[in-house]
């Protein structure tokens, strides 16, 4: 997992996915894809490990597609975020060094704090939060 606020695209993809399913339509991928404009297949790729990590389920044939698996409310951005990606590290170093080069990160405690705030957002904001467009 990587650090300092990194967002994949298949974070990006599994966020706005779920975003568009929190109203609780069952939508197919492709219908997902094309409201987001995005890659079908990626977009599939990203849905069957949210489906393997129990955030969605899926429904084959006519008229099947994906839906949530719990109220919007029950799933926090950093439940999707970790679903794709893993739990952010605290230490991460932009040149991936087991050892500083100048003894401690010239970055000092900034690239932690961002990181902490970055996680905190991601673990109070819901699906249900986006979908009344309550961001903080």
């Amino acid at each position: 997992m990587s650090g300092v606020v990194a967002v994949s695209e298949a974070v990006s993809l599994a966020f706005h996915g779920m975003g568009i399913l929190a109203s609780g339509r069952r939508m197919s991928v492709k219908e997902m894809a094309e409201t987001v404009s995005v890659s079908e297949s990626h977009l599939a790729k990203v849905f069957q490990k949210l489906a393997k990590e129990g955030l969605v389920t899926s429904v084959r044939g006519p008229g099947g597609g994906f839906q949530l698996a719990r109220d919007p409310g029950e799933i926090s951005l950093f439940r999707i975020y970790t679903a794709i990606e893993g739990v952010p590290k605290h230490d991460y170093c932009l040149i991936h060094s087991e050892r500083c080069p100048f003894g401690s990160c010239i970055f000092g405690s900034l690239l932690g704090k961002m990181t902490d705030e970055f996680v905190e957002y991601l673990k109070n904001t819901t699906l249900k939060d986006l979908e009344r467009g309550e961001t903080r």
